[in-house]
């Protein structure tokens, strides 16, 4: 019986480690394979400097933005940004508005940012949480300052898709 038990163990032991692996392939970035890649790597790693001191102060991401909406439907209802460079930001997703539920800590490096055609400030940026995964997300904040909206894994935002969130 206690062999029974050490094999049992043994083999959920195995199948949480195979998972990790599984979700390491599936969330963290891969290796370029070519050159060309390489040099495009490189070129995403390093925020556009020239962009940045652009950016009008009334719409830097820069403190809490929050959406009571999201509080327990399974999305943060406020997240913050806080400065810590050019392009840099220490940051934390928190699940209710009011600051209590799960705290996300992670950084946000700015890849890309710009003002847009209706003057909004446009950016895109890698979001890494702190101890687990890493993922690329564009960001509009309104030309008043007033709204931010996100969007990960997608070329363009779209009000209307997946993973879209709002925050006042």
């Amino acid at each position: 019986m206690k062999a029974e038990k050490t094999i049992a163990t043994l083999i959920i032991l195995f199948i949480v480690l195979l998972s990790s692996c599984v979700t390491d392939q599936l969330f963290n970035k891969k290796e370029p394979q070519s050159e060309s890649e390489n040099e495009q790597a490189e070129d995403v790693k390093e925020p556009v400097q020239e962009v940045l001191s652009e950016i009008p102060s009334n719409q830097d991401i820069d403190g809490p933005w929050i959406n009571a909406d999201y509080d327990n439907e399974g999305r943060s209802g406020k997240v913050i940004y806080i400065k810590t460079g050019e392009g840099t930001y220490n940051y934390e997703a928190i699940d209710k508005s009011d600051g209590s539920g799960n705290k996300f800590p992670g950084t946000v490096k700015y890849i890309e940012r710009y003002i847009d055609s209706e003057g909004r400030l446009c950016g895109k940026s890698l979001v890494t949480l702190e101890g687990c995964m890493s993922w690329e997300t564009l960001d509009r904040i309104s030309a008043d300052g007033n709204t931010l909206e996100l969007q990960s894994g997608v070329a363009q935002i779209n009000t209307d898709g997946a993973r879209y969130s709002i925050y006042y």
